[in-house]
């Protein structure tokens, strides 16, 4: 019997995968010198006002206002400097009437201090005597206590991903470690009595596993972790074995090649025969990547990944990276970077036309404006994504887009940057 593919809407595969899967983040803690890129599992919450005390806004006088109140040009106001105060220092003593301390930008201010008059604004009279021509209010050039953090303020909310700038700041915080989630392991089998993994020059009809080395990085940048199971062979029970061995060490288990409808494309079997549901997904309506699917044994996801290169990497967008965030504790929608550019030609579709279309496009600017080359070329050539800075989709039962048209180009972390 001739097998076929059942092609699903993109919006509509990607809803029953995520609702069929039984994945539950598990947490761990980890001390924050190794939380960047991690999910928080918890909320963080300030223990501390940030900053502790009121601190000096700029170089000056740290004073009490009241005795600034009737300073002017006609009648300047003298006051006694009793020592000075520098970051992570504090003052002797507090500042009595008539009295000031030298103070520097982030240093905390005395006991009593309650404004500073910046330095170009006063005068020296004489040693340790300054002279002020100018009214000053409580509060004046200093940054209060809790400006910044208030105490049992929520900083953070689970689900929060933590960016440098957050891991820096949690220090300031004295928070050393934090509660996150766990990240997922994902499985890699490549499947194809093609391949090889050395790359010696002395098989030049085998293929260099290369797509496996690709999709190891593609999971690291999503926040997984790759756990490579190596090439099984093109025979139904080892590819079974291979996929029960993959079930048992990971989260989410991923095959590269073997998925379409061919003489020896035997993951699919191999899925349904392990156990139930089996494929719940064979085929989506995107091109490339439209043999990919998912199967499910026991709630755990078998990502099926197409072995043509672009095709992979399509794949790996739509149904992949969506479970990868479920297992890391994010939601599964897919909110990956796109941003607007100009097509610089026609593009014209001919095949799978009720299909999406996937164009990968080389961004350029021009004057003021950012433009999307197409690179044109079959599903199979590695070249295309290597040129290309991003890719673009275009809907369904759209034959062509026009020179100038305006599209949405798509950043995948790991494989487009914006340093190209």
């Amino acid at each position: 019997m001739r097998r076929k593919l059942s092609y699903m809407d993109v919006d509509e595969a990607v809803k029953k995968v995520v609702t069929t899967v039984n994945i539950k983040p598990e947490l761990e803690v980890v001390p924050i010198h190794e939380a960047y890129g991690r999910v928080l599992a918890k909320d963080v919450i300030s223990g501390v006002d940030i900053p502790p005390s009121d601190i000096s806004h700029f170089d000056g006088y740290a004073i009490r206002a009241e005795d600034a109140v009737h300073a002017s040009v006609a009648s300047p106001v003298s006051l006694k400097v009793i020592g000075r105060i520098y970051p992570g220092e504090k003052g002797e003593r507090g500042v009595n009437p008539g009295e000031a301390y030298y103070i520097t930008t982030g240093a905390f201010l005395p006991e009593s201090a309650d404004a500073v008059i910046m330095v170009e604004a006063t005068a020296i009279v004489e040693k340790d005597v300054i002279k002020i021509c100018k009214t000053m209010r409580p509060g004046e050039n200093l940054i209060p206590a809790g400006e910044d953090v208030t105490k049992e303020k929520t900083v953070f909310k689970k689900g929060h991903v933590l960016r440098a700038q957050d891991v820096g700041f949690l220090a300031v915080l004295r928070i050393g470690k934090v509660k996150v989630f766990r990240k997922p392991v994902v499985a890699i089998i490549s499947s194809g009595d093609e391949l090889i993994n050395h790359m010696e020059e002395n098989e030049p009809l085998k293929t260099v596993n290369s797509h496996s080395l690709m999709v190891s990085k593609l999971i690291m940048e999503a926040g997984g972790v790759p756990v490579e199971l190596g090439i099984v062979s093109d025979n139904l029970i080892k590819i079974r074995e291979k996929i029960e061995g993959g079930l048992k060490k990971a989260d989410i288990v991923l095959t590269i090649g073997g998925c379409s409808v061919g003489e020896k494309d035997f993951v699919l079997r191999a899925i349904n025969l392990i156990g139930k549901p089996g494929v719940i997904v064979h085929g989506i309506k995107r091109k490339p990547g439209r043999v990919s699917g998912v199967g499910v044994i026991n709630g755990k996801p078998i990502v099926m990944l197409p072995g043509l290169i672009q095709s992979t990497i399509i794949g790996f967008h739509v149904l992949a990276l969506p479970l990868i965030r479920l297992a890391s504790g994010l939601p599964a929608t897919n909110l990956l970077l796109t941003f607007r550019a100009k097509i610089a030609e026609d593009v014209a579709f001919k095949k799978f036309i009720p299909f999406q279309q996937v164009t990968f496009v080389k961004m350029n600017r021009e004057k003021d404006q950012v433009i999307a080359q197409p690179i044109i070329g079959e599903s199979n050539l590695i070249s295309i994504p290597v040129k290309a800075s991003g890719f673009i989709v275009t809907p369904g039962h759209k034959p062509v887009i026009k020179k100038g048209e305006e599209v949405q180009v798509h950043l995948l972390p790991g494989l487009f940057s914006n340093h190209q």
